[in-house]
Parts: structure tokens; C-alpha cells; sequence
């Protein structure tokens, strides 16, 4: 029983690890195709582009963030004496002599959502449009970007103080890095240079596959026939015995002829085994004959 649960435990790991790569794998072959054949998409509405100019990917839903200090507070104490001038009412009225000092602190700055928009990849800039602000950042004046974990990017442009954020979105992330890589390629004219790093790690992914086992298929071995005795065969042995045959060679181990069989990684419902090793096409079982 416990060989029994190992063995569906080892198989359910291979099919996790099959998926795993064949996601990673279909990932970067999608990539490779794209940054080979990619010319564009449809001009958004409302964007003027120049001469030449085309748009690699439009977001809708992002924010344009900055950071905002929060209220302040004022920090001091003061110093002196009072002297008592007059009794009004019951009361005694006082005269305080000193100085108050202190200074006054900022608040923490804070990253904050200041407008929301579409942001806009072209061959050339990546802009920010919303309802109150927009921001441009040429890949002309750009200094250098990076990629945040929740799904943002910040730019930093020679020509603005400022860095300008984009918060687009953490399912959106490996979409807008692409596209933006793919966009400095073309303003770069690196796009060779792009598609043989992609390339290179597709290979290195091809050597990380795991290897599946060889279907079971049990042997149907035949039974041999009883020997039948004629009814006229006569009772006695012949006087001379007939020669033993010679030894017959050992038996060749059992192969797995090519065929459909259940898919091991479990990606399908059958695999092509082609008598070797296993093929990447897939397919599922056939209706059942009508009669």
C-alpha cells in the first residue's frame, strides 16, 4: 500500500513539474514570436503620434503616484515667569514674561495615487494620460526605470527633477515589461540582440525538462498448446531419441509499440509515444462507435 501511494505521489510531482515547464516553455516561445513579427498596434484614441511613431501597449485603469508628506507638527517649548498684576472677580490676573521656541516638522512623505489614466507604450516615450495630469517620458531623456513588486514602474528622466510612477498592476506586470523591453529594442535597434537572450533562455529551459517514464503496458504472452497424441501413434519410443534442439537465446525485453497512451505529465488526456520516448502531440479519446 505505502509503494502504491508513493508511486501516485512521484507521478502527480512529474505531471506538476511537466506543467510548469510547459508553461515557461509555450511562455517564451509566445515571446520569441512576438518580438520577431511585432509592428504595432491600432493608434489610441486621442493620442497624437509622430512620424513614425507606433504603440506597443495601452493600459487602461493605472495610476500616476508621488509621493505626498503628510500633515505636519510643530515641535518646541516655551520659557519665562509670570507676575501676578490684579485680582479681577476672584480671580488673579498674571503677566508671563519669556519665549516660546521650537520648529516646525514635516510630514512623512507617502506614496500616493494622484490621477488614474491609461498609460501608453510607443516606439519612443511612454506617456501617462488622466483626467488632471499627464506625463511624458521619452526614451530620449531616459536615465533608467525599474520594476516594482506590486506592479509599478518608476522612470527617471534627465529633463524632470521628479521621477514619475505608474502603478499599473501586478497582472498587467510581465505584459508592460515586455512590451517595454521590446519598445527600447526597436528605438535601440536591438531587437536581434533582444530575440537571441530570449532564445538562449528557451534553451536553458529545454535542458531543465523533466524526463517522464515509458507507459506500462503489460505483456500478453500466448499459452502454448497441449501436445495432442494421434490415435493411431504407437506406445513405444522410436529406438533412436531425435537430437534436443539447441538452446534458444534469451528473450529481447519487452517494448512499448508507438501509440496513444494516458498522458503521464497529465497536461492531456493521451500523449504519442512513438516506441521511444514520449511526443509533444496530444489528444483526447474518441466518441464511442455508434451501433
Amino acid at each position: 500500500m505505502h509503494e502504491g501511494f508513493r508511486e501516485r505521489k512521484a507521478e502527480r510531482q512529474e505531471a506538476a513539474a511537466e506543467r510548469e515547464w510547459r508553461t515557461n516553455h509555450d511562455s517564451y516561445v509566445e515571446l520569441i514570436d512576438t518580438a520577431r513579427t511585432f509592428r504595432g498596434l491600432a493608434p489610441v484614441d486621442g493620442l497624437l503620434l509622430g512620424p513614425g511613431e507606433t504603440v506597443f501597449l495601452d493600459v487602461g485603469g493605472c495610476a500616476l503616484v508621488e509621493e505626498r508628506r503628510g500633515q505636519g507638527t510643530y515641535v518646541g517649548h516655551s520659557q519665562g515667569f509670570s507676575v501676578p498684576v490684579a485680582r479681577v472677580g476672584g480671580r488673579q490676573i498674571r503677566y508671563r514674561v519669556g519665549a516660546t521656541k521650537g520648529h516646525y516638522v514635516q510630514g512623512t512623505p507617502t506614496p500616493t495615487s494622484i490621477d488614474t489614466g491609461t498609460a501608453v507604450i510607443t516606439s519612443s516615450r511612454v506617456i501617462f494620460q488622466g483626467s488632471r495630469q499627464t506625463r511624458e517620458c521619452p526614451f530620449a531623456k531616459l536615465i533608467g526605470y525599474r520594476h516594482d513588486a506590486d506592479g509599478s514602474t518608476t522612470f527617471s528622466l534627465s529633463n524632470r527633477a521628479k521621477p514619475v510612477t505608474v502603478h499599473y498592476g501586478t497582472e498587467v506586470a510581465p505584459t508592460f515589461d515586455f512590451r517595454l523591453e521590446l519598445a527600447l529594442a526597436h528605438f535601440r535597434n536591438t531587437v536581434d540582440d533582444l530575440v537571441a537572450a530570449l532564445e538562449a533562455d528557451l534553451a536553458a529551459i529545454d535542458a531543465d525538462r523533466p524526463e517522464p517514464v515509458a507507459p506500462t503496458v503489460p505483456a500478453e504472452v500466448p499459452e502454448p498448446d497441449a501436445p495432442s497424441t494421434p490415435p493411431d501413434a504407437p506406445t513405444t519410443p522410436p529406438a533412436v531419441p531425435p537430437p534436443s534442439p539447441p538452446a534458444a537465446p534469451p528473450p529481447a525485453p519487452p517494448t512499448v509499440p508507438p501509440g496513444w497512451y494516458p498522458d503521464p505529465w497529465g497536461a492531456a488526456p493521451l500523449r504519442w509515444w512513438d516506441g521511444r520516448a514520449w511526443s509533444w502531440q496530444t489528444t483526447a479519446p474518441g466518441p464511442p462507435p455508434t451501433g
